[in-house]
């Protein structure tokens, strides 16, 4: 067994295509397999359900997978120790909660200036996959909130704070300029499904007696419900920073309370991998 075996496995995992992993690799499709097939002799278990085309790890494989993803992370970390003055390459793997991205972008510009050899794969993923992500591996780094309860127990760094606002069409609503809580009632509402953490945390919101959430539009896209807002369909609650500057038709107004903190994310591990650390210390503090 040697880490290139467990890096094709990783790479299979992540891309869910053999063609795809053996490009990621650079190398071969057929070397790719026989090199997945000569691990799995060695271990005498079974880690890839074959077909006609990729269809999944094993549980033996999953387990396989999880020390692999920790075996290449110390092996990174060696190397990176070994020159710590040769310019970081690599992938860094960046989870980020919908409603982020556009904060994202900004820091991904200062990151990129630092270091521009290395390479970066965003997952946009609802919270909980994000916490699964970090937990096994999957996930270098993620933007997203603090103080989700999927999102106990990780190192974080607070970044900013996203504030709710109503969003709305002015061809078709009628906002007033210092919106409450209350004035939801008075709305066709357009929300995010539940699933979503923002919608939870609209939810918590709105715990008091009376007051509810019932909306005739929901989506699980940022974009898609922009888009229903948009053209009328109803009034959105989002954080203020969803709106982006490229989207026109839609005003945004705040409204009262704190917002919520989101920041960056990772797994508490010592010693931290080089490059997790450069990561850490390019990454604007505030977006």
């Amino acid at each position: 067994m040697d880490h290139r075996q467990l890096a094709f496995l990783a790479a299979l995992a992540r891309e869910r295509h053999f063609g795809r992993a053996a490009a990621a690799c650079h190398v071969t499709q057929p070397t790719l397999s026989a090199r997945l097939r000569g691990l799995e002799e060695e271990l005498g278990v079974q880690l890839v359900r074959r077909g006609r085309r990729y269809e999944g790890l094993t549980p033996e494989g999953e387990r396989v997978l999880s020390h692999a993803r920790r075996i290449l992370g110390e092996f990174e970390a060696l190397r990176g120790e070994l020159a710590p003055d040769a310019p970081l390459t690599g992938r860094l793997t960046l989870g980020v909660i919908p409603t982020a991205l556009g904060a994202l972008a900004t820091s991904l510009a200062g990151l990129r200036a630092t270091h521009p050899r290395l390479r970066v794969r965003l997952r946009e993923l609802a919270t909980p996959r994000l916490a699964q992500g970090l937990e096994n591996g999957e996930l270098d780094l993620v933007l997203g909130y603090l103080d989700a309860p999927a999102m106990a127990g990780f190192a974080h760094r607070p970044l900013l704070e996203e504030r709710p606002a109503l969003l709305a069409s002015p061809h078709h609503f009628r906002l007033p300029e210092r919106p409450d809580w209350a004035c939801l009632g008075d709305y066709p509402l357009c929300l995010l499904t539940p699933e979503m953490h923002n919608r939870q945390l609209l939810a918590a919101r709105l715990q008091s007696p009376g007051e509810s959430l019932e909306p005739q539009l929901e989506a699980n896209s940022i974009a898609a419900l922009l888009a229903l807002v948009g053209a009328g369909l109803g009034v959105g609650v989002l954080p203020e920073a969803c709106l982006p500057a490229t989207v026109s038709g839609i005003c945004a107004r705040r409204l009262p309370g704190p917002g919520d903190r989101v920041g960056l994310l990772w797994r508490p591990q010592r010693p931290r991998s080089r490059l997790l650390e450069e990561v850490l210390a390019a990454w604007p503090t505030s977006p």
